[in-house]
């Protein structure tokens, strides 16, 4: 349990907590994405919460807010039970909270979009009085000179500064920052700081799900790290990062098992590749370049999505038969990445290449049919379609002898798909429907397979499958590109191995020269040894 006493300068010096959570569930299906988390917030404190992806940090805030029920705990105000209260009433009672990805009305000046959420609040004060409030919190948030401006003008930071310009007027004594850091460089994430700090000197209570790690060591008084939906650790920030458990959460070390080695005797895991399973037909032929040229390149890639720039001057470059690690913290740029690559991400400069042709502008059809398949983050499973369906829309065209040997390599590679391959792919496990997306991304026989966070929520044994199916692919002569949360097992894996930071390569090397350096946790938790 994460406790804070309440900070200097708070209206409220009572001893009793502002917030108490106790045993906090919540499963989505049969995922189970919080499981007995505690946690208590004094009045004027500022807690952070961190954990890798999937690690449950999305849920808790959303359970806190109210746009989540719990499946098991309590959640009390003050001492009143809001568990079962929606949204808006929490909000009536003081808890506000912000979003990721700001959510202003686009269409509605700065100053209005204020208004709106005084409206929440704030009915019975004089039209005057409300007016004056809103200029004092522009003030405050340093929007004043841009009141008047529409809030789709507004660059990221100044629209996060929105974000909080709106809880605020809400006059609330608990604010919810979700990730109010992503996609702010390093100045701006200075400005936001001083902001919060600002807000919290106001005697506010502020919890801060984040991944930039400087804005929680510099904001917050104790942390709370959650993995797999269960608290692993908490305490004064200095601590806990320097924590080698928490360190290993982060670098993918602390569930992980040995490296499965897969042998002409080795017994298989269940559910994965039998080690005589011939894969070959799922293996796309290496093409007409040369042996030493890359299958890929990418010379000074920037990209943006609106105004965030999410890759600045990446260059990274793909060998035939080589496997590539992409690694980094939570918002370093990992998926965009592997969007740039299959195209579904336009690049804003740079080069990009597939076997010495341009690929700048393909549509992500386009790059399929150059050889390179995208299983996706999140898997992205045809629901109306059965197993079996999702693998076949895969090899339209291809003709039909050809499908079905593709088709029995894809099960020899997953065998349990062949006992489920008459069932809605949706109806199975989290694990299961990613051994189909990784058999479907296969059905194409493509050259290149970049792998997006195939363990994101999944249980260490499940992943252990997982990679035990990748060795497989890898002895079969498979090009993969494998953007991984999981450090441990990517180096496991892979011949070489980019980290990116903030959208830039930080370091990159060959897998074992990667593992070693002290700069790589460093990168996650800000605390080389």
């Amino acid at each position: 349990m994460a406790s804070v006493a309440t900070r200097p300068g708070a209206d409220d010096v009572s001893d009793a907590p502002l917030l108490d959570a106790r045993s906090l569930r919540k499963c989505f299906g049969g995922l189970v994405a919080l499981e007995e988390v505690s946690l208590t917030l004094g009045r004027g404190s500022v807690t952070g919460v961190i954990g890798p992806n999937g690690a449950g940090k999305s849920t808790l805030i959303g359970l806190l807010g109210g746009a989540l029920r719990p499946d098991g705990g309590a959640i009390a105000l003050e001492g009143r039970d809001i568990t079962a209260l929606p949204a808006e009433e929490r909000a009536r009672l003081g808890i506000g909270r912000t979003y990721q990805i700001p959510r202003p009305f686009l269409d509605m000046t700065v100053e209005e979009n204020l208004e709106v959420a005084q409206a929440a609040t704030q009915r019975a004060l004089r039209g005057t009085e409300r007016r004056r409030r809103r200029r004092e919190l522009l003030e405050r948030t340093g929007l004043a000179d841009v009141g008047a401006r529409g809030a789709r003008e507004l660059p990221l930071l100044r629209r996060k500064r929105l974000e909080v310009a709106r809880v605020l007027a809400l006059e609330p004594r608990l604010v919810l920052l979700d990730e109010v850091g992503a996609g702010l460089v390093d100045s701006e994430i200075t400005e936001l700081i001083a902001l919060i700090r600002d807000v919290a000197a106001g005697g506010v209570t502020i919890l801060i799900v984040e991944h930039v790690l400087r804005l929680v060591r510099e904001c917050c008084s104790s942390l709370l790290v959650l993995d797999f939906g269960r608290s692993i650790a908490a305490g004064d920030p200095a601590t806990v990062l320097a924590s080698d458990d928490v360190a290993a959460v982060y670098l993918g070390t602390a569930h992980r098992a040995p490296a499965p080695k897969v042998t002409e005797t080795a017994e298989r895991v269940p559910g994965t590749a039998s080690p005589h399973a011939d894969l070959s037909c799922l293996v796309g032929d290496a093409g007409p370049g040369t042996t030493d040229a890359p299958l890929l390149r990418l010379e000074g890639v920037s990209a943006s999505y609106g105004q965030v720039t999410v890759l600045r001057d990446i260059s990274l470059s793909v060998s035939r038969g080589e496997v590539i690690a992409v690694l980094g913290a939570n918002g370093a740029g990992k998926t965009s990445l592997a969007h740039l690559i299959s195209g579904s991400l336009s690049p804003q400069s740079g080069a990009m290449e597939v076997d010495g042709r341009d690929m700048v502008g393909l549509r992500p059809d386009q790059v399929a049919q150059l050889g390179i398949a995208h299983c996706m983050e999140g898997r992205r499973i045809f629901s109306d379609l059965t197993v079996e369906q999702n693998l076949r829309v895969a090899a339209r065209r291809v003709p039909a002898d050809e499908v079905e040997r593709r088709l029995t390599a894809a099960y020899g590679l997953f065998p349990l798909l062949r006992e489920r391959r008459l069932e809605p792919g949706t109806a199975m496990s989290g694990g299961q429907q990613q051994m189909l997306a990784i058999g479907r991304a296969l059905m194409s026989r493509p050259r290149l397979v970049v792998f997006d966070e195939i363990s994101l929520g999944l249980a260490p044994i499940v992943m252990d499958r997982l990679y035990e199916a990748l060795g497989s692919l890898r002895a079969a002569g498979m090009t993969m590109l494998i953007v991984e949360q999981d450090i441990g097992r990517a180096l496991d894996i892979a011949d070489r191995a980019y980290v990116l930071e903030h959208g830039v390569v930080a370091l990159e090397g060959p897998a074992s020269t990667v593992r070693a350096d002290p700069r790589l946790r460093h990168l996650y938790v800000g605390t080389a040894d």
